[in-house]
Parts: structure tokens; C-alpha cells; sequence
């Protein structure tokens, strides 16, 4: 029986061997395509990944909100804090009697009134509180700012600002959360690149090291010129996440 089978045998492998041998071997593929796939692979994980923690992020959020109270309340301490500082109108001073040897009739000068100096804007004020060490109090004003200024081109600003108040108060996932809404679109600014560092340093202290390791990864490709200071302190973060290990 197995002789019998044998011809057959011979003739399927006579018959798949032209295939075979006719079949062009597929060209190897470009080192450089492969990297650009593997980064945007990388990229797409992370955007997804981070995503996932907005979203847990936001629930977050409003369970601080509600506990932080109603921002009213912090729009109107705000409020007090942004009304122009005008110094107190001068009293006016009596005119004096003319001295005698004054021709009767001359107008008396008129009191001079200090000019009142321009209203800081939210933005402005906020980062200096920040700058000041009152992380507190810049939150209450970056956030009625960003309330009242929807749509504003430095809105992205303002998060990265108010995530910074929040990490100093330890206020991480708050913190997170403003640094993933200024990361969006990675923009091209001055701030971006410590926004990746600071949102890595929350996602570590949250325990999300995988993200965290992650968002540091994407500071070389996103921002290759980041100050030396950044990328020691991106190092540092790394350390305590634990990437690399």
C-alpha cells in the first residue's frame, strides 16, 4: 500500500515544487520604515493609553470639584484678587487764601489724582502667585480663568500653570489631568516640554508607571530640543518610575 502511495507523493511534490521555484522572494523591508512604524506605534499606545487615564482622570476631577466646593465660590475670591488696585482718590485740599501780593482772581491748581494702574489678567496674576510659592491661591485664579477665557489660544497655558499649583499641593490626578488637556496636539511651546516631565512625575505618584514611563519616552521625539534642565529632571522622574529597568 505504501509502495502504491509513493508515485503520488513524488508527483505532489514535482507539482508544488515549480510553484516554489517560481515564486518571488519578498523584498526586505527598509530599516528606516520599520522604525517610523515602531514610533508610531509607540505613539499610538501612548495616546491611547493616556486616553484611558483622562478619562479615569476626569472622574476624578469632579469628585475634587465637589469636594473643593462650588467655583463661584472661587471665582469670586478670585475676583477680589483681580480688581484694579486703585489707590484711594486723592483728597481734594482746600485752595489756600491767595497771599496778598497776588493779583486777585488767579485760579487755584487743581488737586493732582494718582493714576489708577491696569488690571491684571487671570494668567498673568496666576503664574505669579505660582511663582510666589501660593500654589493655592494661583489654582483659584488659573481655574476662574480658564472658566471665563474658553477658546483663548493660552488656555493651553493656563492648564499646564494650574497643574503645576495642584502637583504642589500634592493634587496629582488633578494635576494629570491639566497636563494631558495642555499636551493635546503636543504644541510648540516654551512650557510643553516640562509639561511632559511634570505629567510623567503625576502618573508615577498615581501609580501608573507604564504611562508614566511612556509619556517620558515621547519627550526626545516630541520636543528633541528640551533645556538640559528638563531632560536631568525627566531622568529623575524616569528613575523613580523606574524606566529603563
Amino acid at each position: 500500500m505504501g509502495a502504491r502511495s509513493l508515485p503520488a507523493f513524488a508527483l505532489a511534490v514535482a507539482l508544488a515544487a515549480p510553484s516554489a521555484l517560481l515564486a518571488a522572494p519578498a523584498p526586505a523591508e527598509d530599516p528606516r520604515d520599520i522604525r517610523i512604524r515602531e514610533l508610531s506605534e509607540r505613539v499610538t499606545d501612548l495616546e491611547r493609553a493616556l486616553q484611558g487615564v483622562n478619562a479615569q482622570l476626569e472622574a476624578a476631577t469632579r469628585a475634587s470639584d465637589l469636594a473643593r466646593g462650588d467655583l463661584k465660590a472661587l471665582q469670586d475670591r478670585v475676583g477680589a484678587l483681580e480688581a484694579p488696585r486703585t489707590g484711594a482718590a486723592a483728597t481734594p485740599t482746600p485752595a489756600r487764601a491767595a497771599p496778598a501780593n497776588t493779583a486777585a482772581g488767579s485760579p487755584a491748581p487743581p488737586p493732582a489724582t494718582a493714576a489708577a494702574p491696569a488690571a491684571e489678567d487671570g494668567l498673568t496674576l496666576g503664574r505669579k502667585q505660582l511663582q510666589s510659592g501660593d500654589a493655592a491661591t494661583a489654582e483659584a485664579t488659573l481655574t476662574a480663568w480658564l472658566a471665563a477665557s474658553p477658546g483663548n489660544p493660552k488656555s493651553g497655558e493656563g492648564a499646564y500653570l494650574r497643574g503645576r499649583a495642584r502637583g504642589q499641593q500634592s493634587a496629582w490626578a488633578d494635576a494629570a489631568a491639566d497636563y494631558i488637556t495642555a499636551l493635546k496636539g503636543w504644541p510648540a511651546t516654551w512650557w510643553a516640554p516640562d509639561a511632559v516631565v511634570e505629567l510623567a512625575r503625576a502618573l508615577g505618584r498615581l501609580g501608573k508607571t507604564a504611562e508614566s514611563c511612556q509619556a517620558l519616552g515621547e519627550l526626545s521625539a516630541r520636543y528633541p530640543s528640551a533645556p538640559e534642565g528638563t531632560r536631568r529632571r525627566a531622568a529623575a522622574v524616569g528613575a523613580q518610575s523606574g524606566c529603563g529597568t
